[in-house]
C-alpha cells in the first residue's frame, strides 16, 4: 500500500468511498486494486500515470444486455448463468459469462455488448 502513489489512492478513495476489503498490488507496470461494493467484486488496473487502464466488476443477471441473454438462449440452450463479469478496457465493454449445464462441461464465454461470442473456453 505504501508503494501506491498517494494521489492515486486518494482518487480511488474519493471515487469509491464505499469500497471494502481493498487490496492493492503491482501487476506488471500497472497498479491493481481489488475491492468489494455491496458484496460484488471489483478490480481496477491503473496505469502509472493514474489513469484507469482496465476495470472488471461482477454484475447480476439483470444487468446483462438483452442481446447476450438472447445469444445464450439460442447458442447455449439448457445452460444457466453461474456468474458474470463486465470488463471495460479502452472504453470497450465485454462480458465474461460463466455457464453451467448438468452433464456437460461448464463454459466461460466472452461476449461483446451485441451478443457476439468473442471467445469460448471449457471451464
Amino acid at each position: 500500500m505504501s508503494e501506491v502513489p498517494a494521489d492515486m489512492r486518494t482518487s480511488f478513495e474519493q471515487t469509491y468511498p464505499n469500497a471494502e476489503d481493498v487490496e492493492w498490488e503491482m501487476e506488471g507496470e500497472s497498479y491493481k486494486v481489488e475491492f468489494e461494493i455491496d458484496r460484488e467484486d471489483h478490480e481496477i488496473w491503473y496505469a502509472s500515470d493514474g489513469n484507469t487502464a482496465k476495470m472488471e466488476k461482477e454484475i447480476s443477471d439483470s444487468d446483462l444486455p438483452q442481446a447476450i441473454h438472447s445469444a445464450i438462449s439460442y447458442t447455449y440452450e439448457g445452460y444457466t448463468i453461474d456468474g458474470i463479469d463486465m470488463i471495460e478496457e479502452n472504453g470497450v465493454a465485454t462480458y465474461e459469462v460463466e455457464l453451467e449445464k448438468s452433464g456437460d462441461d461448464d463454459k466461460k464465454v466472452l461476449f461483446d455488448t451485441d451478443g457476439k461470442v468473442l471467445n469460448e473456453m471449457n471451464d
